[in-house]
């Protein structure tokens, strides 16, 4: 049992966060899916794009791993187009309404807030996947 304990601290890699992305990636699916039900300008894109893409997310978020440097690269540029796309339109809806504490502006909002985590902790992570020590020896986490 303490071998094991060893093992798994020697190749655990503070800069490995796929944990912490899948979780976000995860919670940001069921905000889309209430943000489908609530925001009305939207929901032609939520009714299709949006569940395609949730069901793409999670597929996304379950084959995030530490010895899948593709899958982590694909969250980067997921999370980078998604943070664009919602913040866009979370400005537009502020404009339009001038009023932060809108429904429908604090729930895209958070959409973007949370696709601006993912896409930090998939950029740091891909750092740490350049190194080496990332293809020899993934952190079990």
């Amino acid at each position: 049992m303490e071998k094991e304990q060893k093992t798994s601290t020697a190749r655990y890699h503070p800069h490995y966060y796929g944990k912490l992305i899948r979780e976000h990636l995860f919670f940001v699916c069921l905000v889309i899916m209430i943000a489908a039900l609530l925001d009305v300008e939207l929901r032609s894109f939520y009714l299709v794009i949006g569940l395609f893409g949730i069901v793409g997310v999670t597929i996304l978020a379950g084959l995030t791993s530490p010895s899948n440097r593709a899958v982590m690269f694909v969250n980067m540029l997921v999370a980078t187009f998604m943070f664009l796309f919602f913040e866009y339109f979370t400005i537009i809806r502020f404009v339009r309404y001038e009023n932060f504490s809108d429904n429908i502006f604090l729930l895209r909002q958070v959409i973007s807030i949370v696709f601006l985590i993912i896409l930090y902790y998939s950029t740091k992570t891909m750092r740490y996947c350049n190194d080496e020590s990332c293809k020899i020896n993934p952190p079990l986490r």
